[in-house]
């Protein structure tokens, strides 16, 4: 009977052993479950084949800027060491001295006094003559005046009058001219030999208000004449420029 199962293949319990490992108790395998590992590769190789998705590495930002920037540069030939050269940094605008930036202030300054009509009066004597201009007016047109190269276009002659009765006819006289835009007038004054102490009281009050206001704004200059215009007793006036085209209102003094 025993053999009968032995030889049977077929036989029922020959089946059921060969269904089922009988293993001894308590016995080492380290290969019992090489089978099912090998059935889950064999699964993941055929999911790769169908196409599914597989999680993808993350990329080192750094390692990815690098390939990009050697992708970028590879068709750039370097120069030869014969061509290098240092590109030199640009230089810095230098600031002016200080002594500049005041010496550019005073310019400024002194030409808005111009306009504004504030600048002082430089005044110099000799004898009987006088003359005077404003401060920074070029010495030409001084010589020009002083010479007669400027034609005056209208005179004023204070023969005969006191400060008094001659200071109201001078500043009516200057302001006329300019609002006429009159360039050199001519104001006779008088050398003062017939005053009563002899001195030239009203030639002297000219000078006074051609260089304060309200006429020092109108007037840029003034000379003693020519000896055919009146000599030490006459001045030449140089005007200011009137480009306006309103009436001029000079503030009282």
């Amino acid at each position: 009977m025993m053999d009968d199962k032995k030889k049977d293949p077929n036989h029922p319990a020959r089946r059921r052993s060969k269904g089922r490992k009988v293993l001894a108790r308590g016995f080492y395998t380290p290969f019992g479950d090489l089978d099912q590992h090998l059935i889950r590769v064999f699964r993941g190789k055929e999911s790769d084949s169908r196409g599914e998705e597989r999680p993808v590495a993350s990329l080192d930002p750094s390692r990815e800027e690098e390939r990009l920037f050697q992708e970028a540069m590879r068709d750039v030939v370097p120069l030869s060491a014969r061509h290098r050269s240092r590109i030199p940094s640009p230089a810095t605008a230098k600031r002016p001295p200080s002594f500049l930036a005041l010496e550019e202030l005073d310019v400024k300054t002194h030409l808005m006094d111009l306009v504004r009509g504030e600048v002082p009066f430089q005044v110099t004597h000799s004898d009987e003559y006088i003359d005077g201009a404003i401060r920074g007016l070029s010495p030409k047109v001084l010589k020009k005046l002083r010479d007669g190269d400027f034609s005056y276009q209208a005179h004023l002659d204070l023969h005969g009058l006191n400060r008094m009765q001659a200071y109201p006819l001078v500043v009516q006289f200057i302001k006329e001219s300019f609002a006429q835009k009159r360039r050199c007038v001519l104001i006779v004054s008088g050398r003062g030999l017939n005053s009563v102490e002899k001195e030239p009281i009203l030639k002297l009050s000219l000078v006074h208000w051609l260089t304060h206001a309200p006429l020092k704004r109108l007037v840029l200059a003034f000379a003693s004449a020519r000896s055919y215009d009146g000599g030490a007793g006459a001045f030449y006036i140089l005007l200011r420029r009137n480009e306006s085209r309103h009436p001029v209102h000079v503030p009282a003094p």
